[in-house]
């Protein structure tokens, strides 16, 4: 039954996001509602998962920033450093609002849930807008690649434990897997939707080492998130994907490669 409720929640997932990815050939400003979507769902989980160790008021304050923080990077990017600090310093107020409600803990929790995923996901909207289709797609093609071949891998080899102390369920050839499963879906992208960039070949090495290096970051964000729960006492962030858990237990590894993603293509490969 379970896998049965990750089949169906996952192919709606893949609907709705091949959904949005159709919409931004219309306007690309369409695919952002989604990212920020994203955010919002990604963000009330995270103080919902953290109960009464940050309060009301700086929930609020993270909701406004997730929705300012799109708002800046889609039509004023300059200013979305400028955004970042309001946000820290809105926080470091609550200080002196009412000494003993709001602790320098809840200040800190509260500024990571800026970042986490509000500032993450704030990268592939920079990812959208580079002019290149397929670097957007590529980040929600590793991901999931990435997940299938370390599950597929791990659960028909099994062995040594990755981080026993942090997902006990992991495994090393799990781990083996999902970067042949990022290498595959990067190369593939390649051929169908990108655009060459020196030569075949040398395109193929270039999105071979994208992929292995997302593959990386995918379990690192995944292992991140375990980390995450673990110190809560929490097994998931929410409820909202059956079988899944929450919204920030599915874009775990996919905020992490699209930090890789956004520094290759918006900020490596233009100089090149």
């Amino acid at each position: 039954m379970t896998m049965l409720k990750r089949t169906i929640t996952s192919a709606g997932i893949i609907a709705i996001t091949a959904g949005f990815l159709a919409l931004r050939l219309v306007d690309n400003r369409l695919f952002d509602i989604f990212l920020l979507a994203m955010a919002l769902i990604g963000t009330f989980e995270y103080h919902r998962a953290l109960g009464e160790k940050t309060k009301r008021a700086q929930e609020i304050i993270c909701y406004a920033f997730s929705v300012s923080a799109f708002a800046v990077a889609v039509f004023c990017e300059r200013f979305l450093f400028v955004l970042i600090l309001v946000f820290v310093a809105a926080n470091l107020l609550l200080l002196l609002i009412k000494v003993g409600k709001y602790t320098l803990e809840s200040v800190a929790l509260s500024v990571l849930c800026g970042f986490y995923p509000t500032l993450i996901l704030v990268a592939l909207h920079f990812l959208n807008v580079s002019g290149h289709y397929s670097n957007l797609i590529l980040a929600f093609v590793i991901t999931p690649f990435a997940d299938a071949g370390a599950y597929l891998i791990g659960s028909a080899i099994g062995g040594k434990k990755l981080c026993p102390n942090i997902s006990p369920k992991k495994t090393i050839s799990g781990a083996i897997g999902g970067l042949i499963g990022a290498i595959i879906a990067s190369v593939g992208v390649y051929f169908i939707f990108a655009e060459t960039i020196i030569s075949v070949w040398a395109d193929v090495c270039i999105y071979s080492a994208i992929g292995l290096i997302c593959g990386v970051l995918t379990e690192v964000g995944d292992l991140v998130e375990s980390r995450i729960k673990r110190e809560i006492g929490i097994k998931d962030m929410g409820n909202l994907l059956p079988g899944h858990g929450g919204m920030l237990d599915r874009i775990d590894g996919l905020m992490y490669a699209a930090i890789a993603l956004y520094l290759f293509f918006c900020n490596i490969l233009p100089i090149l």
